[in-house]
């Protein structure tokens, strides 16, 4: 059955999903920074850039620095879904307290999916039209959305709007592609709202490393970039222990690049990419 975290209906069905997987974009780079490809072959400036990340991945643990948002959040957010099972007025009562999240609660419950059901009336009924992973999705995209926040005069700020763009479209596709492949849907939401950290951590180490004006990448930059940030991802999010299936597919990012896993919601992912690129691609138009 469809969900909230299914693809948009202009986007729905299986011609799109061809059109999808048939389509030549550029490169996740290109996109984020809304620059063409530079000439073939990787540069003096390219490979310094891969060699400093290279280093970090080296390490036995990523320095915290590198996603320092993440050690608040990330308890924050397992401490929020923990209230999941309370009695919807006491629920009720603990997410109102929060405006944030309360309002995004409110947002989803009367979004198009659930519109059928007529307007909402209060934040009890919000969360009884939301059932458990509606909630937990909400709850998610709330607590979670400071990750993709950048400081002034960094890499990561001019692109950091766009890159959280990705995510949280890319959190949408996951769910629904989870929902159909009989995952977890929420587990393929925070796959997909999660995923794109690990940009946000690579920039962050090239920031630290002396790179500052990195915008424009050969196709063999942007692919090496690419898996490199798969890779990020997976190093930090292992140890999250969010959900079994999320701590899962983090350790299997860690070490598999993503074009060549087996894990489920890495199959998952790849499909959601596709169907999440075309979606930005036809608002943009």
């Amino acid at each position: 059955m469809a969900g909230p975290g299914d693809a948009p209906p202009k986007l729905a069905g299986a011609k799109i999903a061809t059109d999808a997987a048939a389509a030549e974009g550029p490169p996740f780079l290109c996109w984020l920074f809304g620059t063409p490809l530079a000439e073939p072959g990787l540069t003096p400036q390219e490979q310094q850039a891969l060699a400093q990340i290279d280093q970090v991945l080296a390490q036995p643990a990523l320095p915290p620095e590198l996603l320092p948002r993440a050690a608040s959040v990330v308890p924050q957010l397992i401490a929020m879904l923990r209230q999941h099972d309370l009695p919807v007025a006491a629920l009720s009562e603990r997410i109102a307290k929060d405006p944030i999240v309360a309002a995004e609660v409110l947002r989803m419950a009367g979004s198009a999916y659930y519109s059928r059901m007529g307007p909402v009336q209060d934040l009890a009924q919000a969360i009884q039209r939301l059932g458990v992973e509606g909630l937990q999705m909400a709850i998610s995209r709330v607590v979670l959305r400071p990750m993709y926040q950048a400081s002034p005069g960094t890499l990561t700020a001019s692109v950091a709007p766009r890159l959280w763009e990705h995510a949280d479209a890319l959190s949408r596709h996951c769910a629904g592609g989870a929902r159909q492949a009989g995952l977890s849907p929420f587990d393929g939401y925070l796959a997909g709202l999660l995923l794109d950290t690990g940009w946000t951590v690579l920039f962050h180490a090239l920031q630290r490393g002396g790179q500052t004006d990195l915008t424009r990448f050969s196709a063999e930059a942007a692919a090496a970039f690419q898996q490199r940030a798969h890779r990020l991802f997976g190093r930090v999010a292992e140890t999250w222990q969010i959900t079994p299936a999320f701590s899962a597919f983090a350790a299997d990012a860690a070490r598999v690049p993503l074009g060549q896993s087996h894990d489920p919601m890495a199959t998952t992912l790849r499909t959601a990419q596709s169907l999440c690129m075309l979606e930005l691609a036809t608002a943009a138009a």
